[in-house]
């Protein structure tokens, strides 16, 4: 059974090339295309539950915001003219479904078809551009940043789109990447570390719940950024940690700190102190901590010492946070 990328890249091959070539071949240099954006299949993560709506044959196209005006509804409608049933039924082994079981709700316009490069970008990332200051780099969530920089370029003669989307892929400056860091650690020790066994003291299990779960994303919050990728959409957030290189043992202990309850209290302190030692020998290996502590908030405020832009050096620990 295909992936979702392939058969975006098949239809594309097979369809839609030659409806580029034959009707808007004086502008084709201009045209990018790919599949990227929301949906499963745009990670790769899709599968037989992911089909029972908004899946099918389809990608997107990607042209420069003056020349939307030209030739946009032209382009669109060319689009939706492109024979999806005969696609389906001719492959229909290999993508796995027939025209009949496509479920398309209005979601789905938005995730294909026709988009500026500029728009597509603009939702994404915030800015229609590659991004240049410190505020731009911050100010969008890692999830839109993650959706912006997967999938596939099918095609870019001109490379415009290519080239925004390049200064993404390649991930926040050093300084911005140890202050998030800096942010979900000290936030991770905070809940995890800290707060849990006080509101255990307590009997206050919804704030024990609430630090646990906290800390569960702080963490993977971090490890994202140390494996110098962007945190994904939370339904993918665990799919995605399967992918990751640098501390990848923590992974199968998060998932054991998901399954326990209260009652193993003792148990989930011990197991957050593991996943913490983790990071922290990861943290002082890189250079960008010591050893002296054993809490995420110190080692927190240790990395913030190595950032070299000295106004971003006296932030707050906890700026920066998703």
């Amino acid at each position: 059974m295909w992936k979702g990328l392939d058969i975006a890249f098949a239809f594309y091959n097979e369809c839609g090339s030659r409806m580029i070539r034959e009707e808007f071949g004086e502008y084709e240099g201009r045209i990018a295309v790919g599949l990227a954006g929301q949906g499963s299949e745009c990670f790769g993560f899709d599968d037989r539950i992911s089909r029972d709506h908004d899946f099918g044959p389809g990608f997107c196209i990607w042209i420069p915001e003056e020349l939307r005006g030209k030739i946009g509804d032209r382009l669109e409608k060319a689009y939706r003219d492109l024979p999806v049933r005969e696609f389906c039924l001719s492959h229909r082994t290999d993508v796995g479904m027939a025209p009949e079981d496509i479920n398309y709700t209005n979601a789905r316009d938005h995730r294909v078809g026709v988009h500026s490069i500029e728009e597509f970008f603009l939702e994404h990332t915030g800015i229609t551009g590659i991004p240049k200051t410190t505020e731009e780099w911050l100010s969008t969530p890692q999830m839109h940043l993650a959706e912006a920089v997967n999938g596939r370029v099918f095609r870019d003669d001109e490379g415009v789109f290519t080239s925004i989307r390049r200064s993404w892929e390649d991930f926040y400056p050093d300084d911005i990447l140890k202050k998030k860091i800096s942010a979900d650690l000290a936030m991770a020790g905070k809940t995890g570390q800290f707060n849990y066994d006080r509101c255990m003291r307590r009997g206050d299990i919804g704030g024990a719940y609430s630090c646990v779960t906290e800390f569960i994303y702080k963490v993977t919050c971090a490890l994202f950024l140390l494996n110098r990728r962007y945190t994904p959409y939370y339904k993918w957030r665990f799919r995605a940690l399967e992918d990751i290189t640098i501390c990848r043992e923590c992974v199968p202990l998060l998932l054991d700190l998901t399954q326990m309850n209260e009652e193993s209290y003792r148990d989930k302190i011990d197991l957050i102190e593991r996943i913490s030692r983790i990071i922290i020998d990861e943290l002082i290996n890189r250079g960008w901590s010591s050893g002296y502590s054993d809490y995420l908030l110190d080692h927190a405020k240790l990395v913030m010492k190595t950032i070299t832009d000295e106004d971003m050096r006296g932030w707050n620990v906890f700026v920066g946070e998703d």
